[in-house]
């Protein structure tokens, strides 16, 4: 089960231990959730920055800040989705396209309208363009998809490479290929996982790719043999490459 890390954003502690509550037990979840809570913008930010979260419940009528500032702060696309929490339904659907929100929810929320925003988050986050990779030291990285090269099984961990970048993180190519759902992305084997927009070609005979740059991580290029099974190629033959 993949972790998804949920920072609620609300001065009343007691409103966000009930949203936690209903989050962990009267919904359907297909995530680990770990949770953050912040009582206003400012706290939010140092939150976003140390942790890194997937989903943020965010309220907007806070005391200092509007909620709504904490976009100030962020380009679209954020490395996280927002879900609003708000007891003023009048302009929650103008907040919603504004800021290009998953959803949003009127207090007092209610769980099959809770339900529902996960549901949208879990819909969307296979074409999410970032991912968030979990290093050894447990400090959470964003990293955009479209600029890794290829995932490599290393028993219980997977090494993640960009051309300039290689993360060691412990877990599965499997687990890491469920993060992966992207078009471009394609098991090429048990032991790797590549994005075909990084290919320069397959060779032919060997069924080798060969990748558009070189991959030179600490000023050393890494040498990498990857070749496409037999059954595979059956796929790639269909791609334009």
């Amino acid at each position: 089960m993949n972790e998804l890390v949920v920072l609620i954003v609300d001065d009343e502690m007691k409103v966000a231990e009930v949203l936690k509550h209903r989050l962990l037990h009267s919904i359907e979840l297909q995530h680990k959730l770990v949770f953050y809570t912040a009582k206003s913008v400012e706290e939010a930010l140092k939150m976003i920055e140390q942790y890194a979260p997937d989903l943020v419940f965010l309220d907007i009528q806070m005391p200092k800040e509007n909620g709504l500032a904490l976009f100030d702060y962020f380009k679209t696309p954020r490395p996280f989705e927002v879900v609003i929490t708000t007891a003023y339904s009048e302009y929650a659907l103008e907040v919603l396209n504004q800021h290009e929100c998953l959803h949003y929810l009127l207090k007092p929320i209610a769980v099959d309208t809770l339900q529902v925003a996960y549901d949208k988050f879990v819909e969307k986050e296979g074409r999410q363009s970032f991912i968030k990779i979990i290093r050894n030291n447990q400090k959470r990285e964003i990293v955009a998809v479209e600029d890794i090269l290829y995932c490599k099984a290393d028993d219980n961990y997977c090494e993640v490479y960009l051309y300039a970048q290689k993360y060691l993180i412990s877990k599965t190519l499997g687990a890491v290929a469920t993060k992966l759902q992207h078009p471009h992305f394609h098991r090429v084997g048990r032991s790797y996982v590549v994005n075909i927009n990084h290919i320069k070609h397959i060779e032919m005979g060997t069924n080798r790719i060969v990748f558009k740059d070189k991959i030179i991580i600490n000023d050393q290029e890494v040498s990498h043999d990857i070749t496409i099974s037999a059954a595979k190629m059956k796929e790639f033959r269909l791609l334009e490459l």
